[in-house]
């Protein structure tokens, strides 16, 4: 499989540009809960300042995920605008006497190459809701013989309910 990367030596000056369209199967997306159900689309901007590199960007994929009450796909739109700093190994192991706040958001590279399917994945799967229900008002799966309550009532019993968790009873999620 092709691996989407960005060499630094690649860059005209301090300054580059980079956009790329995936095709279907191109991406290694390998989630429990979330498929690519189309090619990511990923663009943005580099400027090396100084020994880190930021990185300016913007990303929008279709993707599949299962509802959290029923299981059923859910076809989800993400768009996600992001600013990421890079720096090497070497770098970010000598500036950092004290972590500040900023160094907490930097992310190491080899200094020659940024591998962009590593940043997609990682932007796919944080620009996905972190709830998601096929409906506002999804039924679920029935606790006791697994059927999808939003086709049909099962007729199975109500279980009862441990009394200490009885409070909790009339809440939905």
């Amino acid at each position: 499989m092709l691996q989407v990367r960005i060499e630094l030596e690649s860059l005209a000056g301090s300054k580059g540009a980079f956009a790329h369209v995936y095709a279907p199967g191109e991406l290694d997306f390998s989630d429990d809960r979330v498929r690519l159900s189309g090619g990511p689309e990923v663009s943005g901007t580099l400027v090396l300042k100084g020994k880190r590199l930021l990185l300016h960007g913007r990303l929008a994929a279709q993707t599949k995920v299962d509802c959290d009450r029923c299981l059923r796909l859910v076809d989800v739109s993400v768009e996600s605008q992001f600013s990421l700093q890079y720096a090497t190994e070497l770098e970010h192991q000598s500036s950092a006497v004290e972590l500040e706040e900023d160094d907490m958001t930097v992310s190491l590279f080899d200094g020659e190459a940024i591998d962009i399917d590593e940043l997609v994945r990682e932007q796919v799967l944080l620009a996905v809701p972190e709830r998601i229900l096929c409906q506002e008002d999804c039924h679920g799966l029935c606790p006791t013989c697994g059927a999808d309550r939003n086709l049909k009532q099962c007729g199975c019993e109500g279980v009862d309910t441990d009394p200490r968790w009885a409070a909790l009873k009339n809440l939905r999620f």
